[in-house]
């Protein structure tokens, strides 16, 4: 067997950049969007409205939202114990997948509990056929437990046992507010189909990754990970500069150098691009990288890219019919006329009814 060819960070991110479609030349709708990057993070709301205008032409919220009202997209906590949105059509293997993972560790915290599982999922099944609170759903789950289920997880036991997703508004533009959850109507995969398929979307849309990558983005221990790549088969096996052993989609596009220089492109907080990888370096330089993730609470800043780099971070304000998007350099760049651009188009879409808007630079 030839040895495996060693890919550049260059490359990778140059490759990285079409998959991620951030070069913003497909005109894809927003469930294919949606699926051809696996899941957006989702906990505040307008995050993957911002992720789609980054990527999509044209881009208008409104087609997101209406994805979501007629379920080709669908809201629900999913990977990493995190809210995600994802493709309806991936929805149901995507669940699979997370629930094993949370479901033995639930298992594990109450092994002294004498808990009856069954009678509490079937309990929560009928409960969760018409939209719930979240609150209702941790009442009705201390109740039908006895007490058993742990206060902590008494949310947590319900998304784990059932595939619950969130009913719109949530996932809105701009939506707040308590959202409502309620049961999936479909039949979950077995595995390892199901894990099967989230790799290979992950892989589809974030690779060449490497196994850790995998584990990282899903979530799920690589006893999980490795039988659902089995299940895959014929990958294509790269190496990365440090060595590390890298895994693509047979039929993938092989990375190459780019052309010029790549597109700058202004990201939202927690911003799949810069999350999926175990090790962000390449995008996220590591003399920046505390200052763009606050590892504390978890929160990724929104950011700009420059050539597949971050470069700085951003933030917009309105003040009565003024609006202003604020740029603050973290490394020495140029481009600025291209990011002033580039942040007219992302204040025109956050703030389309400001008589001013104006870009400007942090000192």
């Amino acid at each position: 067997m030839p040895a495996a060819r060693t890919l550049s960070d260059r490359e990778l991110t140059a490759s990285y950049f079409g998959r991620q479609l951030l070069h913003r030349t497909e005109a894809l709708d927003a469930a294919a969007a949606v699926a051809r990057l696996t899941a957006l993070q989702a906990q505040y709301s307008p995050s993957p409205h911002l992720a789609l205008w980054a990527r999509l032409p044209g881009f208008d919220h409104r087609r997101l939202e209406a994805a979501l009202l007629d379920g080709t997209v669908v809201k629900s906590t999913l990977m990493r114990g995190t809210l995600h949105l994802v493709a309806g059509a991936d929805y149901g293997h995507l669940a699979a997948a997370w629930r094993r993972r949370w479901l033995t560790e639930l298992r594990g915290r109450h092994r002294d509990a004498d808990l009856d599982e069954a009678a509490l999922e079937a309990s929560l099944r009928a409960f969760a056929a018409v939209p719930r609170s979240a609150e209702e759903l941790r009442e009705h789950t201390a109740a039908a437990s006895g007490g058993r289920v742990r206060t902590a997880d008494l949310l947590h036991y319900p998304r784990a046992l059932l595939p619950l997703v969130h009913v719109a508004p949530s996932g809105h533009w701009r939506a707040h507010g308590k959202p409502r959850l309620v049961l999936w109507d479909g039949e979950l995969p077995p595995e390892p189909a199901a894990t099967a398929r989230l790799l290979r979307r992950y892989l589809a849309g974030y690779g060449p990754a490497s196994r850790a990558d995998l584990a990282h983005f899903t979530g799920l221990r690589l006893r999980q990970v490795d039988p659902a790549l089995a299940e895959l088969g014929g990958l294509v096996r790269y190496r990365a500069g440090d060595g590390r052993e890298l895994l693509d989609l047979p039929g993938a596009p092989p990375p190459a150098e780019p052309d010029g220089e790549l597109p700058v492109r202004l990201l939202p907080k927690w911003d799949a691009a810069l999350l999926s990888h175990a090790d962000r370096t390449r995008m996220l330089p590591a003399a920046i990288h505390q200052q763009v993730y606050r590892a504390v609470n978890g929160t990724l800043l929104a950011t700009y890219l420059v050539d597949g780099l971050v470069a700085g971070v951003w933030e917009h304000a309105r003040t009565g019919d003024a609006a202003v998007l604020t740029l603050t350099p973290l490394l020495p760049h140029g481009r600025r006329p291209e990011l002033e651009r580039e942040g007219g188009r992302l204040l025109a879409f956050l703030e389309p009814g400001a008589e001013v808007r104006r870009v400007v630079f942090a000192s």
